[in-house]
């Protein structure tokens, strides 16, 4: 392995995923505590029909801070990185797609609840703020969807020939057959 590589696990890979994925654990870890705060923290978004789409917004309640936990769980240990990475990504664009239509909706005052009763950088209301942080945490996520985990990801462990250089271009093979192996 190079200098190269090692200096940007060590100074870039390990520490993003370990920020973004800590920041979405302890979210969850505060959402799943109280999870009824965090249906009437959706409710209060107004994107859905609080009566026609009850089931959704209590499913939504509890699915989110588990894909939430499990997901910034393996971004911490490197497994799935980039699944992991890309899953909250996806999740950030869908949160700032919620705060921009509540600010641009001067009818909507609703509170943030990303990371349950903490404000954590932002006031609890939805503002410019949390947009801000979200985009800011998009691009670690973005970063680690592209290089991976780094070398002292557990995804390098278990396939060590997995590299995002052979990953990209195509020269990576999981399984290495030889034509003399094949029997006609």
């Amino acid at each position: 392995m190079s200098a190269k590589r090692w200096a940007e696990s060590i100074l870039l890979q390990i520490p993003f995923r370990v920020v973004l994925g800590g920041a979405f654990a302890y979210a969850a870890f505060m959402k799943i505590g109280n999870v009824q705060a965090f249906a009437f923290a959706i409710k209060g978004f107004k994107i859905l029909d609080p009566v026609k789409h009850e089931q959704l917004i209590i499913s939504a309640a509890y699915t989110i801070p588990w894909v939430e936990m499990v997901a910034g769980v393996l971004l911490i240990l490197g497994l799935r990185t980039r699944a992991a990475a890309a899953a909250l990504g996806l999740m950030l664009l869908v949160f700032i797609a919620g705060l921009l239509h509540v600010i641009f909706d001067p009818s909507i005052e609703a509170d943030c609840s990303c990371f349950g009763d903490m404000n954590i950088v932002c006031s609890s209301k939805v503002g410019w703020c949390q947009v801000i942080r979200d985009l800011v945490m998009l691009i670690p996520a973005i970063y680690l969807v592209w290089r991976g985990g780094g070398i002292l990801a557990i995804d390098t462990l278990i396939e060590p020939k997995a590299s995002p250089k052979g990953a990209i271009d195509g020269s990576y093979s999981s399984s290495k057959v030889d034509e003399s192996d094949i029997r006609a």
